[in-house]
């Protein structure tokens, strides 16, 4: 590439971001955030840290219990907050009590795509075009422009409504998002 392009292609952009004409693209942020109490299930943790430095591990059995103080505690549907003081009420010198989601490892691709899937993120890391790329593409009636990103974490979902289409164009290539285990993004249909 002759070095009069290659300026013009890095320094133009500049320029046009001092003076005002652009601005650069704002981040992906959840479109909308629902909060409710996050109930225990099956496989996950209840961390205890002791004044000693240790920590206590307390898993939740396929069956819903938990076995604290020696005692089985069916646990399953419990609020955090309820086992949480359960705990608090057991282990009174602990330091820290927190409770730890299992999530799979592994994230499904829905909607207008050749194939819907869940895929494990074995491999390394996965971006959303990953993925899409993973399910074979978008079909014809695909909505590129309102796919859904939905993570969960411990009762709280985070909706991400990205515009794929003008990130696939150049812009907004921050929308490709870096993907967690446990997410999944759905693919809308286009109405005309």
């Amino acid at each position: 590439m002759p070095i009069r392009s290659f300026i013009f292609l890095t320094i133009f952009p500049l320029v046009l971001l001092l003076v005002g004409c652009t601005t650069l693209p704002t981040s992906s942020r959840p479109a909308h955030v629902a909060i409710e109490p996050y109930r225990m299930a099956r496989l996950d943790e209840a961390h205890i840290s002791t004044k000693d430095g240790g920590t206590l591990i307390l898993p939740v059995t396929q069956e819903g219990t938990m076995e604290i103080a020696g005692m089985n505690h069916n646990v399953l549907g419990m609020p955090t907050t309820e086992i949480q003081t359960l705990l608090w009420k057991q282990y009174p010198n602990a330091r820290e009590i927190r409770i730890q989601e299992f999530r799979p490892n592994r994230v499904t691709v829905l909607g207008e795509v050749f194939h819907q899937i869940h895929t494990e993120l074995t491999d390394g890391p996965m971006r959303v075009m990953d993925a899409i790329a993973a399910a074979n593409g978008f079909t014809p009636l695909a909505n590129k422009r309102r796919v859904k990103l939905l993570r969960q974490n411990a009762g709280e979902v985070e909706v991400y409504e990205l515009d794929l289409r003008t990130m696939m164009r150049g812009g907004n290539l921050e929308q490709n998002l870096l993907l967690k285990p446990g997410d999944v993004v759905t693919v809308p249909r286009n109405f005309l």
